[in-house]
């Protein structure tokens, strides 16, 4: 009687085991059979089916790779298209879930930074031949953007820009190491700006600086005007600006000059695509009686290389009609630099 018993428990321990080998080969098929597409938070996108899923990582199989590792931190969504062989789609409760799941690798931001913004970057321009150059460069921008609280398309803006530049010219001169500056220069703005409607908004705009090298000890500007959105599209924004700065500026020979000038300015914000953004300004200012004018302008190109950290190429362009005596009319400057988003 106790053999019987015994191939009897052996049974039942032997068809428990085969059960639970077909569910999870039956769970490994399910999985196989999903066909999703991941959104990295660096803005890639992966489509391929889970093989398997763990704590800490995903692992999908496509046509290019057979077991691609991709860790849950770096997963911004995903959803699930469609169950190969069918044209149904994936339920709406699954997909809420995984994207729940997603968003929870990642913690929430603090209530205080949600709306703020900022980017530090630093770079080296250097040139070594009969005359070494080098040119070292900074800037620091933060802003702060948050939308009305009885309209989610007006918002209320304030941005701040710090820069700082310096460059040295090393040669020779007669057997004679000299060194000669070829840069130096700060500079500081704030704007504030408020929508009235969701295409007209005012603004103020204040700034400080010098730059020794165009013998300018002091200019200080500070204006008010109004503003058009012209483009808010998702990846192209447009906008126009047009009012009037009062400017003081002391120059290094003891002259100055204080007067009204007008501002017309506009902006282009263009992301080419998830890695890539073209950003350029221009402003004008006409002086109030025409007789003079000064232009600034900036274009950078700037691309993602991962996460937080970006590079990108500056090319800024400043014309006086009337320069301090021993300084140039127009000032062109072409800049790499090293940055991070925060």
């Amino acid at each position: 009687m106790i053999f019987p018993r015994r191939r009897t428990t052996n049974s039942y321990l032997f068809l428990i085991r085969l059960a639970l080998v077909v569910a999870g080969a039956s769970l490994l098929g399910h999985a196989r059979a999903e066909n999703v597409i991941l959104y990295l938070k660096s803005g890639d996108k992966i489509t391929g089916f889970v093989v398997s899923e763990y704590t800490n990582r995903l692992v999908l199989s496509n046509n290019w790779v057979k077991d691609l590792s991709v860790p849950l931190k770096e997963i911004e969504k995903r959803e699930i298209t469609a169950v190969p062989g069918t044209n149904r789609l994936a339920g709406t409760n699954l997909v809420a879930k995984l994207k729940a799941q997603a968003k929870l690798t990642q913690p929430p931001a603090p209530k205080l930074f949600k709306y703020w913004k900022g980017e530090a970057e630093v770079g080296l321009d250097v040139i070594y031949n009969t005359a070494n150059q080098q040119t070292y460069h900074g800037r620091f921008t933060l802003s702060y953007e948050r939308p009305y609280a009885s309209d989610s398309k007006r918002f209320f803006r304030n941005t701040t820009d710090f820069s700082v530049e310096y460059g040295k010219i090393e040669q020779k001169v007669n057997g004679v190491r000299q060194t000669v500056a070829s840069s130096d220069k700060m500079g500081a703005s704030d704007k504030t700006s408020f929508d009235i409607t969701r295409r007209w908004y005012s603004y103020n705009l204040v700034g400080v600086g010098d730059d020794l090298i165009q013998n300018i000890r002091l200019r200080v500007e500070e204006g008010p005007g109004m503003g058009y959105h012209l483009l808010t599209l998702t990846n192209w924004v447009v906008n126009l600006e047009g009012g009037v700065d009062y400017q003081v500026q002391n120059n290094t020979d003891d002259t100055h000059t204080r007067d009204f000038f007008y501002r017309i300015a506009e902006d282009v914000n263009w992301k080419i695509n998830p890695r890539t953004t073209l950003v350029e300004k221009a402003e004008f200012f006409p002086r109030v009686d025409f007789s003079e004018y000064r232009l600034r302008a900036e274009l950078t190109l700037s691309y993602n290389l991962w996460r937080y950290v970006y590079v990108n190429t500056t090319v800024r362009d400043s014309y006086d009609t009337r320069p301090v005596v021993g300084a140039e009319p127009n000032e062109l400057e072409i800049h790499s630099a090293l940055g991070v988003k925060f």
